[in-house]
């Protein structure tokens, strides 16, 4: 067979010619990792599902994640849980270190525990069976036989996607249950504990944090250089960053994140940070988040203050994206369809969900609205606000005004 002049340009080596395997010629992911199909930055799992797919499939590699801290309360901590539960779990390097006096180990010794796809199927069941109303028996009996065909379904269909994928990306937890951290490898797994007397005088403690998270990720590029066929992503985890009750160098907080930034950038390393925004000014929290690639934020209702919505009374808070991540592009890759959803916490699991409000029935023929339709039109018109992002509407003036803008 006469050769052709076509070259294919930058095609791997194959060894053994073309009896040869073409899989060899290509450059094996780290473990835990995918590319993205919006602009093929590589991504690597927050440990939540939900979380996952309302940011693009996942943390950009070299990129920092902020969570804005909730008042009065600690759901923040679930995500950063997820965080350093998956990446023990995808042995991953994982550093973890609480800037307000917490024990490190005292944290890692409270992660969930990994379940598998049919125990979160079995536990969904029993959380749906628990919650639902009583129903007739032959209805119950119909529903229980079409549920399990379409479990015994759906459990075929993921049993041979995990034939085709060796690895998987995200696992799945269980709060009810305690990871074993014993049962892991402890060199992959660092803990940084602060105390005063340790720092020096006249050091700021910001510098000397990038200090040690710098000499671990020159320690992983090196091992990644060695092993390229073992390359781990490196983890990093930051409890209440810039809090008070560390330091107080709001300059050394800017010069670090300036410092990490960079640092990640060229490294296989990717950081989530915690910071309590409700105790600074806006003008700071603007200086942080501008430094951060994603930012997102919890606000329960207990720390809004007043009652919870009727329309939220299933839900816990709101789930706020105030930023998405722009790595090696100008332009926003990805769109997220709404920018507020809604949380909640089940008795093993946390979820993220878009918001649904429930049906509102009226009788046919009332023309005087009554004092609760007023009210809950009131609710309805927050709710569109919440939704819309920015509050404005299209009209300028109330409701049966002729306006130049009202259409």
């Amino acid at each position: 067979m006469n050769k052709t002049t076509f070259i294919r340009k930058n095609a791997p080596q194959v060894p053994g010619g073309a009896s040869g395997n073409p899989s060899q010629g290509v450059k094996k992911l780290p473990n835990g990792c995918k590319l993205s199909i919006q602009n093929g930055n590589l991504l690597t799992s927050s440990g939540l599902q939900d979380l996952d797919d309302i940011i693009g499939g996942g943390i950009p590699v070299g990129s920092i994640l902020m969570i804005e801290e909730d008042i009065n309360s600690s759901y923040y901590m679930f995500l950063l849980k997820y965080f350093l539960a998956e990446g023990i779990l995808q042995q991953h390097g994982t550093f973890f270190t609480s800037l307000i006096g917490l024990e490190p180990f005292e944290i890692l010794n409270k992660l969930p525990a990994r379940i598998t796809k049919e125990e979160e199927i079995e536990n969904d069941k029993l959380d749906q069976s628990s919650s639902s109303t009583a129903t007739s028996a032959n209805s119950g009996l119909d529903i229980a036989w079409r549920y399990q065909q379409y479990v015994q379904n759906e459990l075929s269909k993921q049993q041979q996607q995990q034939q085709l994928q060796q690895q998987t990306y995200c696992h799945s937890y269980d709060f009810t249950r305690k990871l074993n951290i014993n049962a892991f490898s402890p060199d992959h797994t660092h803990t940084l504990t602060y105390s005063s007397t340790s720092q020096v005088e006249g050091s700021s403690p910001y510098r000397n944090l990038f200090l040690e998270i710098q000499n671990l990720v020159y320690k992983y590029n090196a091992e990644s250089a060695a092993h390229p066929d073992n390359t781990k992503i490196l983890r990093i985890g930051l409890q209440s960053f810039s809090s008070p009750l560390w330091s107080n160098d709001e300059e050394g907080v800017i010069e670090f994140l300036h410092s990490l930034k960079g640092l990640l950038r060229s490294s296989l390393s990717v950081c989530v940070i915690t910071v309590p925004t409700y105790i600074y000014s806006q003008s700071f929290v603007k200086k942080i988040s501008h430094l951060c690639d994603t930012v997102v934020s919890l606000n329960s209702f207990q720390g809004l203050g007043g009652e919870t919505p009727e329309q939220f009374q299933d839900y816990i808070g709101l789930f706020n994206i105030k930023k998405i991540a722009r790595l090696n592009t100008l332009s926003l890759s990805f769109h997220p369809e709404m920018l507020t959803y809604v949380f909640k916490m089940k008795r093993r699991a946390m979820c993220i969900e878009r918001i649904h409000l429930p049906p509102e029935f009226s009788r046919a023929g009332d023309s005087t609205p009554s004092k609760d339709t007023s009210k809950s039109d009131q609710k309805e018109s927050i709710v569109s606000k919440m939704k819309s992002g920015s509050g404005l509407l299209c009209s300028t003036g109330p409701s049966g005004s002729n306006k130049s803008l009202d259409f």
